[in-house]
């Protein structure tokens, strides 16, 4: 039988868990590349072993709002949308963020803002 106390910011705390190895975030990489087998995929994925995290970078083209998009709807996340000044002028840069099981998960992609019609 399962019981459920109220929290009791004085009992001690469980110990923290260790840092994952760069071969766990590896695999938890492949698990959720698995999960996401039917979206569009990043064209670079870096994992991080120190902040235990992973990026996933898109494309920079328009197609890529519409599958940081669908990565958002599956995994729970908000898609942010911010205007920077790129190296080769007015870019907007997209980026979706979510925890999968423990690995912080940045997908991101920077598309050049089109020129003004005259």
């Amino acid at each position: 039988m399962t019981s459920i106390h109220a929290y009791d910011p004085s009992a001690p705390r469980p110990p923290e868990l260790p840092p994952m190895t760069i071969a766990n975030l590896a695999v938890g990489v492949v698990d959720m590349m698995s999960d996401a087998d039917h979206l569009p995929q990043p064209c670079l994925i870096s994992i991080h072993d120190g902040s235990q995290s992973v990026d996933l970078l898109f494309a920079s083209v328009k197609a890529s709002v519409r599958a940081l998009t669908r990565w958002a709807l599956r995994f729970g996340a908000v898609l942010i949308s911010e205007p920077h000044q790129g190296e080769h002028g007015q870019e907007t840069w997209y980026r979706v963020r979510f925890d999968y099981y423990g690995i912080a998960v940045n997908a991101f992609a920077h598309i050049p803002a089109e020129p003004a019609a005259t």
